[in-house]
C-alpha cells in the first residue's frame, strides 16, 4: 500500500488527530521520563487529566541548580556559574535569587504526585533563606523523599549567612535513605539527631560544616553504610560505633583529629585526605580494621613514618596521592605496598615541587622488594621522568611479577608557568622516552601512555 502524497492532499483532507493520544499507557511513560522533573511538572500540567495521571505515577527527581545555565520555568536565564554570579551587582544577583525561589515554588506547588525519589537544592543564601527552605524541605518529606540535598555556597567569603537544618519531627522523615548536607550548619547534635530520627538512612555526607566539633555515629540498630564527612574545619575528634558502615571518607580536614572507631565490621573502604595531617596518627586506631579494607585511598603530605605497616590481607585496591618536596621521600609508600599481599590495583598520583630536570637518565639500582604475585594493573599520574619517579615507577614494575597492565599519565600543566615551552616539550619527550626504557623489568605488561 503506498502512502497518499502530502502535496496532493487537499487541505480538509489532512490528518488532524491527536496522534500522541493513541499512544498506549507505557509508550507515554516513556516519553515522559525523558524531560526533566522539573520542567515536566510545568510543562505537562495543562495537558489532559490521562497524562496528568501518568506523570504522578512516575518516579521524581527534582534537581534545583540555581548556578547552572537552565531556565526557570517561564523565566530568564540563570547565571552560568558561581564566577558569574561572584561578578554580578548586589541587586542582580536578589532579582536571580527571586527568580530561582520562585521558579521551585512553582514546581513544588505544580506537583500533584504523592511521592518524590530525589530531592536537591543547590543556590546561594540570602537573608530569607530560612523561612523558604525549610518549607520546601517540608513539602519534599511529606512526599517521603528517599534522597535529600542541600547544598548552600556563600555569595561572598566572608558571608555571615548560614542556613540551620531545623530539628523538629517532619512527617515522612522516617522514608529518607540518602541525605546531603553541604554548608549547612549541622553540628554534633543535629548529626546525632540525624541519625536517631532517620530509621532507613543508609548515606551521610556532611561537608563544610562550621560546626562539627566531636561528631559520633553510634547506634547498634544503624542501617549507615556509607559515612562521609569533610571540610570539617574545626573537628577534633571523630567516633564510630556503627555495625553496617561499609566506606567511611575523611577530606580536607585543616587540623589534626583523633579517629576512634569503636565498631565497624563491615567497614571495608577508606577514603582519606588531609595536608595537615597522616594517617601514620591514625593506625593504632585503624589496626583491627585494616586488615578487612578491600579499598584504600589516600591523599597526603609524604613521608610516611611507619617503617612497618600492619598487614593488610584484604586491601584489592590501594591509591596514594602525594606531595614530593625536597627531602619527601616516594619510597616511604614501600611499607604499605608490601603489606598489602593481595594487591590487584594500585594507582599513584604524584605533585611533584622539587626542581624539574629534562635530561634523559638511565635508571640504575633499582630497589629489591619481594615479589607481588597478585598485582596486575599500575596507573601512574602526573609522571615527568624525575629520578625519584623513575626509581619508584622501576621498584613496582620490578616487584610486580604478574604485571599486566601499566598507565602513565605524563602531565606538565602544574608547572607551565614556572618553565618555558620549550623546556615542557623537552620534558614531556623525555619522560615519555623514559617511561618506554622502564618496561624493560616488564615487558610483557602493556604499556599506556597518556
Amino acid at each position: 500500500m503506498e502512502l497518499p502524497n502530502s502535496k496532493m492532499l487537499k487541505h480538509d483532507e489532512k490528518d488532524t488527530r491527536d496522534r500522541i493520544s493513541e499512544l498506549s499507557d507505557d509508550v507515554l511513560v516513556k516519553i515522559l521520563s525523558f524531560l526533566p522533573s522539573e520542567e515536566a511538572v510545568l510543562k505537562t500540567s495543562f495537558l489532559s487529566h490521562r497524562w496528568k495521571q501518568l506523570w504522578e505515577s512516575l518516579p521524581v527527581s527534582f534537581n534545583f541548580d540555581g548556578l547552572m545555565p537552565v531556565r526557570y520555568g517561564a523565566y530568564a536565564k540563570s547565571f552560568e556559574d558561581s564566577n558569574d554570579y561572584m561578578r554580578m551587582k548586589a541587586e542582580d544577583g536578589e532579582r536571580e535569587r527571586c527568580k530561582f525561589v520562585g521558579w521551585v515554588n512553582d514546581v513544588l506547588i505544580a506537583h500533584q504526585g504523592s511521592t518524590i525519589d530525589e530531592f536537591r537544592v543547590r543556590f546561594y543564601l540570602d537573608c530569607d533563606s530560612q523561612t523558604y527552605i525549610d518549607k520546601w524541605i517540608e513539602i519534599a518529606m511529606k512526599k517521603k523523599v528517599k534522597k535529600l540535598e542541600l547544598d548552600f555556597l556563600l555569595a561572598y567569603p566572608f558571608s555571615r549567612l548560614s542556613y540551620c537544618l531545623p530539628q523538629q519531627p517532619f512527617c515522612g522523615i522516617e522514608f529518607l535513605s540518602s541525605l546531603c548536607l553541604k554548608y549547612v550548619n549541622a553540628s554534633d547534635h543535629v548529626m546525632e539527631w540525624i541519625l536517631s530520627n532517620c530509621p532507613m538512612l543508609e548515606n551521610l555526607h556532611i561537608e563544610g560544616s562550621p560546626l562539627l566539633r566531636h561528631p559520633k555515629v553510634s547506634g547498634s540498630s544503624l542501617r549507615l553504610k556509607h559515612l562521609h564527612i569533610s571540610r570539617g574545619y574545626d573537628v577534633r575528634s571523630v567516633e564510630i560505633s556503627a555495625p553496617n558502615l561499609v566506606s567511611f571518607e575523611y577530606h580536607w580536614v585543616e587540623r589534626r583529629f583523633t579517629l576512634h572507631i569503636m565498631h565497624a565490621p563491615k567497614l571495608t573502604e577508606l577514603y582519606y585526605s588531609s595536608h595537615f595531617d597522616s594517617i601514620d596518627n591514625h593506625v593504632s586506631s585503624l589496626s583491627n580494621y585494616l586488615p578487612q579494607l578491600v579499598t584504600l585511598s589516600l591523599n597526603m603530605q609524604l613521608p610516611l613514618q611507619i617503617l612497618e605497616f600492619p598487614t593488610c590481607t584484604n586491601l584489592r585496591h590501594l591509591s596514594c596521592k602525594g606531595v614530593i618536596r625536597p627531602r619527601r621521600r616516594l619510597f616511604t609508600l614501600r611499607s604499605l605496598i608490601e603489606a598489602s599481599p593481595f594487591l590487584h590495583k594500585f594507582t599513584l598520583e604524584i605533585t611533584n615541587y622539587n626542581k624539574i630536570k629534562n635530561k634523559l637518565r638511565k635508571v640504575r639500582k633499582v630497589a629489591e622488594g619481594p615479589p607481588h604475585k597478585y598485582l596486575k594493573e599500575l596507573e601512574v599520574k602526573g609522571f615527568l621522568g624525575q629520578p625519584m619517579e623513575a626509581k619508584f615507577v622501576a621498584y613496582l614494575l620490578k616487584s610486580a611479577i604478574k604485571l599486566e597492565k601499566i598507565v602513565i599519565h605524563i602531565d606538565f600543566s602544574d608547572h607551565k608557568r614556572f618553565y618555558s615551552k620549550e623546556f615542557a616539550e623537552t620534558t614531556l619527550q623525555m619522560a615519555h622516552e623514559l617511561a618506554r626504557q622502564l618496561m624493560e623489568y616488564r615487558p610483557e605488561a602493556e604499556l599506556v601512555l597518556l
